[in-house]
């Protein structure tokens, strides 16, 4: 019960959100859920501020003294332009054009998990990051402008329909990133966080099955 000040990665929020908060609600019906979207970096300084209580963050990142509760694994996919994306069942790495290749801005952390799970450096010198958010690069995409990564949880809330996006799994085994619930190691309310984030776990496995 009481307030809780959470922030939430934008690659999170719009795709986990709608469908965590009405179950989180009948669980703690006393709980005042406040919610800040940030980027990752901004809301690792607003935890330390103590603006925030909690973050809905995808690991691994630096944030300092933090303790964490995992939540699930969320795979890594690429997005092709209708006709373009390889046969097979996976993305062959080696076969990512880098000078197609769309990311996010700085200060988003799914461009380095991404780019660490290809394990190219060249990719990052000759990507073009210029995407705000993920919605804006799946239409750039759809548009035949270039390829990008989508997380498995933005393909199950639908962020690809009504286009003609295919998107195809990295097979490396660091092709995903850990969806955690972290928060201060000097915080009194560790408890409770760790409690929040065995509720979330259930609900996550409701929303996202797979």
């Amino acid at each position: 019960h009481g307030e809780l000040r959470m922030g939430v990665i934008p690659t999170i929020a719009p795709f986990l959100l709608p469908a965590m908060l009405p179950r989180l609600r009948q669980q703690w019906p006393k709980l005042k859920l406040y919610l800040r979207e940030e980027t990752s970096q901004s809301a690792c300084e607003a935890l330390h501020r103590g603006q925030l209580d909690c973050v809905l963050l995808a690991l691994p990142f630096n944030c300092g003294e933090v303790d964490s509760e995992p939540l699930f694994e969320d795979r890594l996919y690429v997005a092709y332009p209708s006709g373009e994306a390889p046969r097979g069942e996976m993305v062959d790495v080696a076969t990512i054009d880098e000078g197609r290749l769309l990311l996010l801005e700085d200060g988003h952390c799914l461009k380095d998990h991404a780019l660490s799970a290809c394990n190219r450096p060249e990719l990052r010198a000759h990507a073009a990051m210029m995407g705000t958010s993920l919605h804006t690069l799946v239409q750039m995409v759809d548009n035949g402008l270039g390829v990008t990564f989508i997380p498995a949880m933005a393909i199950e809330a639908g962020i690809l329909e009504g286009t003609e996006v295919d998107a195809k799994p990295l097979p490396s085994e660091s092709g995903f990133r850990r969806v955690a619930l972290i928060w201060r190691r000097s915080s009194p309310r560790d408890s409770e966080f760790r409690m929040l984030a065995e509720s979330l776990r259930s609900i996550v496995r409701l929303v996202i099955p797979a």
